[in-house]
């Protein structure tokens, strides 16, 4: 099947409420048999890395790398990662970089993010021209991961806009990883729940963040992030 935006959108009213604070969320981005089989690629199909960060410092180890440490070399690694958290810097979840050897429909996926039928779309709605491409990984969040509070502003990428394409059934709020939105001070402002083939999009200097995840949470949290980028 090949990957494309539905055709039922209204990108003329996406726009509008795009433009009110620069941030948006698409419901049924894509049919709903495309967006389960993404979902079920991302679920079942894909290896997932984790990402974490030690000393501030963003690293990517793989599932093997972690299940061959000691316990106390465990307890030093999550015992860093929480020590930057703390102190509101880094995150802890499954990452995989969309590349030539990811599940094909991730591929499809991530090149028709980077086709002009796609960029053009983006262009519009947000009515920036020098979007000239996006970045894509799968993204996963399951108990105990998180993502702290910051902004997506990295000018050597030339990121202009963050997505989130949303893969997760049936979320609940109480599960946590929450998209959480904040005024740059800090102050909460409101959080968006995960919703199945959905798409957000935000403007990068929106700080943001994911919430904590905990161990009660029952399912993975599925998505594929990234950027649309001027380089």
């Amino acid at each position: 099947m090949k990957s494309a935006f539905s055709t039922s959108l209204d990108w003329d009213a996406i726009k509008n409420e795009y433009q009110k604070d620069l941030r948006v969320r698409v419901d049924n981005i894509w049919t709903a048999e495309h967006a389960n089989m993404i979902g079920q690629s991302l679920a079942k199909k894909t290896q997932f890395g984790h990402a974490y960060t030690q000393d501030g410092r963003a690293i990517e180890s793989s599932e093997q790398t972690l299940a061959s440490m000691s316990l106390a070399e465990r307890k030093q690694l999550f015992g860093n990662i929480y020590k930057d958290a703390s102190k509101g810097v880094g995150f802890w979840y499954g990452r995989h970089m969309v590349n030539p050897s990811s599940p094909k429909i991730l591929v499809d996926a991530k090149d028709y993010l980077n086709s002009e039928a796609a960029l053009e779309k983006i262009r519009y709605i947000s009515g920036r021209s020098d979007i000239k491409l996006a970045s894509a990984q799968g993204t996963r969040y399951t108990a105990g991961n998180f993502l702290t509070r910051h902004n997506d502003i990295l000018e050597r990428e030339g990121r202009i806009l963050a997505f989130v394409l949303s893969f997760t059934p049936k979320w609940h709020p109480d599960w946590g990883g929450l998209l959480q939105f904040y005024q740059n001070d800090g102050t909460p402002r409101d959080a968006w729940t995960p919703k199945f083939n959905s798409m957000t999009l935000f403007d990068v200097r929106h700080v943001h963040a994911v919430t904590y995840l905990p161990p009660f949470s029952p399912i993975q949290r599925l998505s594929i992030t990234g950027w649309f980028r001027s380089c």
